[in-house]
């Protein structure tokens, strides 16, 4: 069964585009340009001549310069590969039945579910409301254990009456013993139906026409 009420993230375009950069700095070729320039125009018996411990901090400077371009372009690549896997990782989930973070109705065919995780034993009473906020429905789910449990509604209103499929909010509400609130979080069950990568980095899941984020991915069930 796929349950759903999923906050959609639209995926984002990359705006490509060029503009001028100005090179305030000199980069490692440019650098040991100039550095030869200057060995080749000295003269080493003149006073004037460079003090050779300048010339020390300067080949120190050039050899700095050249391992943190060489650290950086390693990172890249680095980087580049694990963007790589991670898609490769998502796209292989597209059909398989996955557990999000997240808390609703996705009404079909007279049936829905969604999981709760209980801290502590607690007697639950379950909201359902439309998509315009209005209670359609008061579920006393009764004393429940803790752990994981499984809610589910029929899709019928509280003068029994037969809704339309769609989704719907639901509120739960867990009362301890001597009145006190028991936290929980609640679950919901998705087939995937695709992947999409946007430009920032993130990815995205799609489960019957809702969306949600790879990082709301608690467990992959099949």
């Amino acid at each position: 069964m796929e349950t759903g009420m999923i906050t959609a993230t639209t995926p984002t375009v990359a705006t490509q585009g060029t503009s001028p950069t100005a090179k305030n700095a000199l980069g490692q070729d440019a650098f040991l340009q100039l550095l030869v320039a200057q060995l080749k125009n000295q003269d080493p018996t003149s006073a004037s001549s460079q003090d050779p411990s300048a010339m020390i901090q300067q080949l120190t400077s050039f050899s700095s310069l050249q391992q943190a371009t060489q650290t950086n372009t390693l990172l890249q690549g680095l980087q580049s590969q694990s963007q790589a896997l991670f898609q490769a990782q998502a796209a292989g989930l597209v059909g398989k039945t996955v557990k999000v973070d997240g808390s609703g109705f996705s009404l079909k065919s007279g049936q829905a579910s969604m999981g709760l995780n209980l801290s502590a034993p607690a007697d639950v009473t379950v909201t359902v409301s439309d998509a315009s906020g209005h209670v359609v429905a008061t579920i006393p789910e009764g004393s429940l254990g803790q752990g994981n449990q499984t809610l589910t509604w029929n899709g019928t209103d509280a003068n029994g009456q037969t809704l339309p499929d769609g989704d719907y909010q639901v509120k739960v509400t867990a009362t301890g013993a001597g009145g006190s609130t028991v936290p929980f979080t609640t679950s919901l069950t998705l087939k995937v139906d695709s992947v999409a990568f946007n430009s920032d980095g993130s990815i995205a899941l799609f489960s019957n026409g809702h969306s949600f984020s790879l990082t709301d991915v608690t467990q992959v069930l099949s």
